[in-house]
């Protein structure tokens, strides 16, 4: 009997390992997709990636999509409570000679920012991006100090810019990636922003303007951004849409005419829309496996995804994401719940790979064998106990019988 009991002790500290597991890896032909702009990018709007891309890297004059990094830091300045969407700025008279598009603001006139931001956002005003320059910072020069220094942290390797409102200035230079970029960090930072650059109309002083976004009207989701224009390098068009949860960002550049452009931004974004879609493979929080720890209690623990991992695939392959899990046969105690014991990673062919930490969801101490000791015990004292009555009831009855 003392064997068995010994023995289902010994099974209790027994714990199974874990379970690895891997999705299937597939691969997909790129795409084949024509378009007659020089360069273009096709990028999914959550997770950043590369979903389509021509002549990427080549160095355009930006034009007026040099005013999306106007607009950046005038809302970021917003949101570091630095100034306020009623804040009042006097029109210079460099403000007030500005070509090209207009708000036809005049020298004197006082703006608030609010209305800067939509002209600039709608109808490419150069006066109104002047205006918010000298508002934000003083002066223009100033301003564009800023904005490579933002264009720098965003990590944008092929942009330099020398004024704010994108008429032509030796040395000022992007590329369809980095507008790509550039695009997708401003909507993810500011998303508010979206609702001005979708105006549809923009009217100043009674004069009225039609959005220059071709694609507002189109009903295929698109609600931003700008477009841009200089005789020497054509027609360029940073875009953005969502439609049923997805959102896109793309870029054409250099396109030789306005019809060009518009053509070519209509097949990016209808073919994002068509071929791709966004999963969340798995939440923030989420058990994705199990790690024997040795001498601990308890024995077994959970670990959870450290941040959620969202990846865009062809349509029909969402549920073959080639994940592994990297989890070590056993952990030893003290754990504290949170600390990095492994990590699911996503690598196979036609994805990018990506990874994220697995972690403790809970603490583990060493285990206490005291409790067990005077388990152990009381069942030995026990045993003894009965034992010893069932020895003596027979002789109490034989002293019975004698009598």
């Amino acid at each position: 009997m003392i064997r068995k009991m010994l023995l289902a002790i010994g099974m209790f500290f027994i714990s199974v390992p874990p379970v690895f597991s891997a999705g299937q890896e597939g691969s997909q032909p790129p795409p084949i997709l024509s378009l007659q702009s020089e360069a273009a990018v096709l990028m999914d709007g959550t997770t950043g990636q590369i979903l389509f891309e021509k002549n990427p890297e080549k160095r355009f004059s930006p034009a007026s999509l040099v005013k999306m990094m106007t607009l950046y830091l005038a809302f970021d300045a917003i949101n570091q409570g630095i100034v306020t969407f009623d804040h009042e700025e006097v029109v210079s008279k460099k403000t007030w000679k500005m070509g090209g598009s207009q708000m036809f603001l005049k020298v004197g006139d006082r703006v608030k920012l609010i209305e800067l931001i939509r002209g600039v956002a709608s109808i490419s005003a150069n006066d109104g991006a002047v205006a918010i320059a000298e508002f934000l910072t003083g002066a223009e020069e100033v301003f564009v100090h800023q904005m490579n220094q933002k264009a720098k942290s965003l990590g944008l390797k092929n942009t330099q810019f020398v004024n704010c409102h994108g008429l032509h200035s030796d040395g000022q230079y992007t590329s369809a990636m980095d507008m790509a970029y550039l695009g997708f960090h401003y909507i993810h930072e500011h998303p508010d922003a979206l609702k001005f650059h979708s105006i549809p109309e923009y009217a100043y002083r009674g004069i009225k303007q039609k959005n220059w976004n071709p694609l507002l009207d189109h009903g295929i989701g698109v609600d931003g951004l700008k477009t841009g224009h200089l005789a020497r390098v054509g027609y360029h068009f940073l875009f953005t849409g969502e439609k049923d949860g997805q959102r896109l960002v793309g870029v054409v550049m250099g396109a030789q005419t306005a019809g060009i452009r518009k053509n070519d931004a209509l097949k990016l974004i209808k073919f994002g829309f068509k071929n791709f879609s966004t999963t969340t493979l798995v939440k923030e929080g989420e058990v994705v496996g199990k790690v024997k720890v040795q001498k601990g209690d308890p024995p077994e623990l959970e670990l959870a995804a450290a941040k959620t991992l969202v990846v865009t695939t062809w349509k029909g392959r969402e549920q073959s994401a080639p994940l592994r899990k990297e989890i070590p046969e056993s952990v030893d105690p003290p754990i504290n719940r949170g600390a990095v014991l492994g990590r699911l990673v996503l690598e196979g062919e036609g994805f990018p790979k990506q990874e994220i930490s697995l972690v403790a969801k809970q603490d583990v101490q060493p285990k206490s064998y005291a409790a067990y000791y005077g388990f152990g015990s009381a069942a030995v004292v026990g045993l003894l106990a009965f034992l010893y009555w069932t020895h003596r009831t027979p002789k109490k009855k034989r002293k019975k019988r004698r009598r």
